[in-house]
């Protein structure tokens, strides 16, 4: 069985070596750059088992900010991870991290699995301890897809400022109606590090903003609720 990760990155400089050893039960970490001028790339290189190829493609947004497109950079990494005839693909940002029980027993789980699609509950952080509990669900935890089985050939499709997926590439589908999903409930989660300080939480809202990609972005303060301390079952 070959599992494959599938990562976009884009100046992920912070976020890159975290990225880089947080998925020690995979055989290959793809990583598709869309040009970076920090040291993402270099830094990546330097695993054994990462490699980088350049996607450089963009669209236009407002106010002279490019971007590459959600839909075509992912579509790249699913083709990138059936060039390497994974069984197993695993979609992640780089800001996106498996907790230490799904690093354990992630091969286990997929291993095991007579399902196509894997769900998994995110939690979203608000800095490295704290989290927005009604954004996952609690206490009824709140699954997104993580893994599927790379036969299904499936593909994205932009529909901005984010993705959906689809098998012909041009109609959505909703994984939760497939029949074919098995949830994986805590303590078993990834975690998303997308607002670690609240320096990056403006220039995240200020590039939204600008870009006219959601030019109503607020402040995750603003509606995510209550913040609880991190579980201690969620810690890498």
């Amino acid at each position: 069985m070959k599992i494959i990760v599938v990562i976009r990155s884009f100046n992920e400089e912070r976020n890159i070596v975290k990225c880089c050893n947080a998925y020690p039960f995979s055989d290959k970490i793809l990583i598709a750059d869309g040009g970076s001028t920090d040291n993402t790339i270099s830094i990546a290189q330097e695993y054994k088992n990462v490699e980088v190829r350049p996607y450089l493609n963009t669209v236009p947004c407002k106010n002279g900010i490019f971007r590459n497109p959600d839909g075509p950079h992912i579509n790249f990494l699913l083709d990138w991870a059936k060039e390497e005839q994974a069984d197993w693909i695993i979609l992640q940002d780089c800001d996106q991290r498996p907790n230490k029980y799904l690093k354990q027993d992630a091969r286990d789980i997929l291993e095991k699995s007579e399902k196509d699609f894997i769900l998994i509950t995110q939690l979203f952080l608000w800095g490295s301890d704290q989290y927005f509990p009604d954004l996952s669900g609690y206490p009824n935890w709140m699954q997104g897809l993580w893994g599927w089985r790379a036969s299904i050939n499936l593909r994205v499709i932009d529909k901005m400022p984010h993705f959906e997926f689809s098998y012909d590439g041009v109609r959505s589908i909703d994984i939760n109606q497939t029949g074919r999903i098995q949830n994986v409930m805590p303590p078993y989660c990834y975690m998303h590090f997308g607002w670690p300080t609240e320096e990056q939480t403006q220039k995240h809202l200020e590039y939204y903003r600008k870009s006219g990609l959601i030019g109503s972005m607020l402040s995750p303060l603003q509606f995510g609720g209550r913040l609880s301390p991190l579980p201690e079952w969620a810690y890498e």
